[in-house]
C-alpha cells in the first residue's frame, strides 16, 4: 500500500507527458519491409487455446474483414478497459492466430495525436506499440516490430522520456 502511495506521488510529482504522433514520427516508419497484397476468402481463426477462444467472437468478426497487415495478416483489436487496446494477428491464409508475449495488449492512457495503440498498415510487415504493454509503465514507449512470417521481431525501442511531449491536463 506504501509503495503504491510513493508511487502515484512520483507519478503526480513528474511533469504530465503524452506520447504523441509527431514526437515519435522516426518510429512510424513502415517502409523498408514491403508485404506483397494476398487476395482470397479468409480462414476462420485457430481457436488452439483458452485464450484465443475466450475472444473468439472478436477474432471471428475481425478475420472476416479482411488482411489489413503485412498482406495477408489481419490485426483485430478489442478494447481491454479503459484507455486499453488487446491485440492479435490472424494469418487469412491459414487462420493461425498469434499474440505477441508480453504485449499483446497495450495501455494506451499516454498516447495521443494520431498514434494509437498498435499502428500498422496492409503494404507493411512493420507494426508499432504505442503505451505500456501489460500496463507496465516502467516499460511504456513506442516498440517497432517485423512480421517474419512466424512472429514478430523486435526492430527498435524508444523509452516513453523520448517520445513524450509536455500535456496540460484541462
Amino acid at each position: 500500500m506504501v509503495a503504491a502511495f510513493v508511487s502515484l506521488m512520483i507519478a503526480a510529482a513528474s511533469p504530465a507527458c503524452i506520447i504523441t504522433d509527431s514526437a515519435a514520427r522516426d518510429s512510424l516508419r513502415f517502409d523498408g519491409h514491403p508485404a506483397k497484397a494476398w487476395t482470397g476468402v479468409p480462414a476462420k481463426p485457430v481457436l488452439d487455446t483458452p485464450d484465443k477462444r475466450l475472444f473468439r467472437t472478436v477474432l471471428r468478426e475481425g478475420v472476416a474483414k479482411g488482411p489489413n497487415f503485412a498482406g495477408h495478416m489481419t490485426v483485430v483489436q478489442w478494447g481491454c478497459g479503459t484507455s486499453c487496446v488487446a491485440w492479435a494477428a490472424v494469418d487469412a491464409r491459414t487462420g493461425r492466430v498469434t499474440k505477441l508475449p508480453g504485449a499483446d495488449y497495450m495501455d494506451t492512457n499516454r498516447v495521443g495525436g494520431m498514434l494509437h495503440g498498435v499502428n500498422f498498415e496492409r503494404g507493411s510487415r512493420v507494426i508499432v506499440l504505442a503505451g505500456a504493454p501489460r500496463e507496465d509503465q516502467a516499460r511504456a514507449g513506442v516498440y517497432r516490430y517485423l512480421w517474419t512470417g512466424d512472429g514478430f521481431r523486435l526492430l527498435s525501442f524508444v523509452p516513453r522520456e523520448k517520445v513524450c511531449e509536455p500535456f496540460e491536463a484541462p
